[in-house]
């Protein structure tokens, strides 16, 4: 017995020595995460090779490598003619071009976020790759900035391009000699640059055919030649939205009431002559929409001489024909309250010298004043002069101006029928309240401008460059009644005094007004005054 049990416990001590050897060859868990990127140990050609020739390129790295992006995030400058295949294998990545590259050429592969190793996914850095297939290597460099002309804020992934001077450049048809984008600063660096003459532009190339759309994409330029002659920094550009075609009919909407035409941008002015005088019936334009109201039940066909133009003044003028859809079968007529909107909507404050707005989608025929009135602190009615009233020209919209006397609220009352549009609907009864303006829940900021010989326009904006208010200006401006908030001051400089910011002429070589911003934020309190800015 005693034996039996010494070599079960050599049994056991030997198998607890074998489990022990055995987990010493486990590998250990956890541990630091690899955060080092691929290390490039060799190319096809070498950094700075000359007169190379071939039409492939491969890459060397220190480990496996995923080049799933590769293709979206490679920048070739400049740009290699035909297409190429990306193949890769283990730790080499080869890419293969069906043309050789130009005569006597320095390009540089930017491979961006292109390369990355297999587990962990880190990113290659800074990794470029330049080489020529001629005998020198060009190490010219230009640098600088993109912003937003209207917000100031640095512009991501715009691309700058750089064309070779040019007798005739058409930025829709041609692709820049070089190319590149900017980072989350806004800043770009071109470098291993040929001398030479160039005009820079920065477009956001939203379709990534490297040609600039004018329909969609925002753009910059200088007006100047760059003589690339010694190495450029501070070569800074502005971007902003400047469609300089002519506005295009998209389609109509035709209807037995009204007869809607569509364009493809916003304009800014119309210009309606009928061909008979006789054939004269309503219309109303805003936005991007001209409509025509069928007020006399018309079934022929009316010709329109028609002119839009777009707040740059590109015009288009042509003929129009009209012809309204064949009315439904009449059913039970249930009329129906023609619709408006106010402003201030209900419930908001209002200003003691009153400036209430009226809009209508339909043009109003008859406003009877006798219903339409103003109480102030519910019992005192102001007297309303036929001055109060202003309508713009297609009758959509009226705004009324009055000095009042409330203290604590005022009340805005419109009977029955107090208007009555083209089609013959009418309003419904309308009692509107509104407290009155208290000043010590406001602010105030005024200040002067360095430069007072210009006409400008200072604007109000919030975080989300929305204009809050605006005044046009020379030498000093003055903003009450402010909510408090964060905001920027944003200063057009009109100089064609037309009241709003021209986009300029990419074409023409045009530049758009100048826009200029207050240095630093506001911050409006309540019963806060802000004074003494001035805007250099």
């Amino acid at each position: 017995m005693i034996k039996s049990s010494i070599l079960k416990s050599v049994v056991l001590i030997t198998g607890c020595k074998l489990l022990i050897s055995c987990a010493q060859f486990v590998p250990p868990t956890g541990g630091k995460k690899d955060e080092t990127p691929p290390k490039l140990i060799s190319s096809i050609p070498k950094a700075e090779q000359k007169n190379y020739k071939e039409k492939t390129i491969s890459l060397e790295f220190d480990e496996l490598v995923d080049v799933t992006s590769l293709r979206q995030e490679l920048l070739i400058i400049p740009e290699a003619e035909g297409t190429y295949d990306i193949r890769s294998k283990s730790n080499t990545v080869i890419l293969k071009f069906d043309k050789a590259f130009k005569d006597s050429t320095t390009y540089t592969l930017n491979f961006r976020k292109g390369i990355k190793d297999l587990n962990e996914r880190n990113e290659s850095r800074n990794l470029k790759l330049v080489f020529s297939t001629g005998s020198n290597i060009d190490s010219l460099k230009i640098g600088g900035n993109v912003k937003g002309l209207l917000s100031n804020q640095p512009i991501l992934e715009a691309h700058v391009a750089l064309y070779k001077l040019q007798d005739s450049l058409d930025l829709k048809k041609t692709k820049p000699d070089y190319f590149i984008k900017t980072d989350s600063a806004g800043n770009y660096q071109f470098e291993n640059l040929k001398s030479g003459k160039y005009r820079i532009y920065a477009f956001m190339d939203k379709n990534s055919n490297l040609k600039y759309d004018t329909k969609t994409e925002a753009i910059g330029f200088r007006n100047d030649t760059i003589n690339l002659n010694k190495n450029l920094s501070g070569i800074n550009i502005l971007m902003a939205n400047a469609n300089n075609e002519k506005p295009k009919n998209q389609k109509v909407l035709p209807r037995a009431e009204d007869y809607t035409i569509l364009y493809d941008k916003s304009i800014k002015s119309f210009e309606v002559k009928f061909e008979n005088k006789n054939d004269s019936i309503p219309y109303y334009g805003e936005g991007k929409e001209l409509k025509f109201y069928n007020s006399t039940q018309r079934t022929d066909t009316l010709k329109v001489n028609i002119t839009v133009a777009d707040s740059s003044g590109n015009a288009l003028t042509y003929l129009q024909k009209i012809k309204f859809r064949e009315p439904e079968k009449k059913k039970k007529e249930k009329r129906e309250y023609l619709t408006f909107t106010v402003k201030p909507k209900t419930g908001e404050e209002l200003d003691k010298k009153v400036k209430y707005e009226i809009n209508f989608d339909t043009p109003i025929q008859t406003f009877d004043t006798n219903k339409f009135k103003i109480l102030s602190d519910t019992i005192r009615e102001e007297k309303l002069e036929t001055s109060n009233f202003t309508w713009n020209k297609s009758k959509t919209k009226l705004i009324i101006n009055k000095e009042i006397k409330a203290e604590r609220e005022v009340k805005i009352e419109m009977g029955r029928g107090v208007f009555i549009n083209i089609k013959g609907d009418s309003s419904d009864k309308q009692n509107l309240k509104y407290p009155i303006l208290k000043t010590e829940n406001y602010g105030l900021i005024e200040g002067s401008f360095e430069e007072k010989k210009t006409n400008k326009i200072i604007q109000i904006i919030n975080d989300k460059y929305e204009v809050i208010a605006e005044q046009t200006a020379k030498d000093k401006f003055l903003f009450i009644n402010i909510k408090p908030g964060i905001y920027l001051l944003r200063v057009i400089k009109d100089k064609n005094e037309n009241g709003y910011w021209d986009a300029g002429n990419v074409e023409k070589n045009i530049q758009p007004e100048e826009v200029q911003f207050y240095e630093e934020p506001i911050r409006l309190k309540a019963n806060f005054e802000v004074r003494g800015l001035v805007i250099k």
